[in-house]
């Protein structure tokens, strides 16, 4: 969880009082800092924690940003949203089709791959490389692995308490900052 402290509201707004807006113009540009860093942070900690690239994480999701008005004060929010990730996106080996290859697969670092006995790794029609396995007894023969979401992996707990703890570092530099920002007449 991210705060600004009762403390630094009231400083903010006791330094900043002879400035129309500026209270109002240092917190939004303090949420507006810190959504950007629970952006770049939470991408940051899922690629460090799962067996996936920034770019796979970004193109698989939607983070988005917002800073409003709310109750006379300012919100900020970061959502996550998204679909299940193919397995293949992960750590995937072999990662071109190959007949009779052993295909294994691993979602968090450090851990070794797991081999999947009836995967196979296929390129389809449309260009779509994925993990499949085939499955008797049904209407359509082949399934694709799928993993986690970028929602579901921003809520792991690890990667949640280091993002929070990045962005309350942002807040609490910020502060400072725009406060000095909007005194030497930069708050415009």
């Amino acid at each position: 969880m991210i705060q600004i402290t009762n403390d630094q509201i009231e400083r903010v707004n006791l330094i900043l009082s002879g400035i129309p807006g500026g209270a109002q113009k240092a917190f939004s540009s303090v949420i507006r800092r810190a959504n950007s860093t629970v952006k770049a942070e939470t991408v940051r900690q899922i690629t460090g924690t799962y067996a996936i690239s920034a770019q796979r994480v970004r193109a698989g999701g939607n983070i988005r940003a917002q800073v409003q008005k709310a109750d006379g004060g300012v919100v900020g929010t970061v959502t996550f949203a998204g679909y299940k990730l193919p397995l293949y996106r992960f750590n995937v080996t072999p990662t071109l089709p190959i007949q009779r290859a052993e295909v294994k697969a691993a979602v968090m670092r450090g851990n070794g791959q797991t081999p999947f006995a009836h995967a196979f790794i296929a390129r389809m029609k449309s260009g779509h490389t994925g993990m499949f396995e085939r499955e008797t007894g049904r209407s359509f023969p082949v399934t694709e692995f799928m993993a986690q979401s970028t929602a579901q992996m921003a809520g792991n707990e690890e990667v949640l308490e280091q993002v929070s703890e990045k962005a309350q570092e942002t807040v609490n530099k910020r502060i400072e900052h725009e406060i000095t920002r909007i005194l030497n007449g930069y708050g415009g």
